[in-house]
Order: C-alpha cells, then sequence, then structure tokens
C-alpha cells in the first residue's frame, strides 16, 4: 500500500503545515466531522468545529507565534481504510500570557484515520507532552 501510505503521511505533512501557517481552519479539514481530539491537558474535544474553535483559541494566545516539526512519522494499516499515524514532534517560540517565551516542548501526536471518498481523514486524534528529563542534582 505504499500510496495509501504516502497519502496518510501527506496528512501527517499538512497538520505541520497547517500549524505552522496558524490556519486553524486548514487544520480542521483534516479531521473528519464527528472526529474526537484528546489535547496534552486532557481536553476532550468531539467534532470538527470544537476542535477548530479549541485550537483558534490557542493559536491566539500561547500558539501565536510557535513552529512545529516531525522529525519521525510511522504509518501502520490496521484495514486497507483504517489507518494510524504517530508523529513525534518539536514545537518551539511558544509565548506565555506576559509575552516572556516558553521552553520548547516534544510530544507525540496518534492519529486514527479513515479512507473516504474525499480522501484520508482523521476520525481520533490523541496528542501527548513527553515532559523534560528532570534535572539530577
Amino acid at each position: 500500500m505504499p500510496s495509501d501510505e504516502s497519502a496518510v503521511t501527506a496528512v501527517g505533512q499538512e497538520v505541520i503545515a497547517a500549524w505552522n501557517a496558524h490556519d486553524m481552519a486548514r487544520f480542521a479539514r483534516l479531521f473528519r466531522e464527528d472526529a474526537e481530539f484528546v489535547n496534552v491537558y486532557g481536553g476532550w474535544w468531539t467534532g470538527r468545529k470544537r476542535i477548530e474553535a479549541e485550537h483558534v483559541s490557542t493559536h491566539a494566545a500561547v500558539f501565536r507565534g510557535s513552529r512545529l516539526s516531525t522529525n519521525e512519522m510511522r504509518v501502520k494499516f490496521l484495514r486497507s481504510d483504517v489507518a494510524s499515524l504517530h508523529m513525534r514532534w518539536d514545537l518551539v517560540d511558544l509565548i506565555a500570557p506576559d509575552g516572556s517565551e516558553i521552553a520548547p516542548r516534544k510530544g507525540v501526536l496518534v492519529c486514527m484515520l479513515v479512507r473516504e471518498q474525499c480522501g484520508w481523514q482523521i476520525a481520533v486524534g490523541q496528542n501527548t507532552d513527553i515532559p523534560a528529563a528532570p534535572q539530577s542534582g
């Protein structure tokens, strides 16, 4: 399934591109209308409109100048029309409410995608922060 694998990976690349353009309508279009998304803090959002609205809010604040990148994507097909996508990500240029810089973050985004007539769409997303290793004293 190389063409399907490429298409699923392309969705992951579009997640990055939409985030970095701070275009949350573009970001939300990657999700099914009835998608579920859990953010790194456990916020659980149902539906494309809610996923978009929550991301618009955060991109107006802490993520307004952020840059997202990935150095690893893995695709696994559960069926010919259902795939998981794991993405390791790095996020930089976060801004605190007082305008100060927030330390870069790392994490893993896991998405379950379904092949629809319009192409591959995210049905479920789960984002997880990878905490920095504790400093030894």
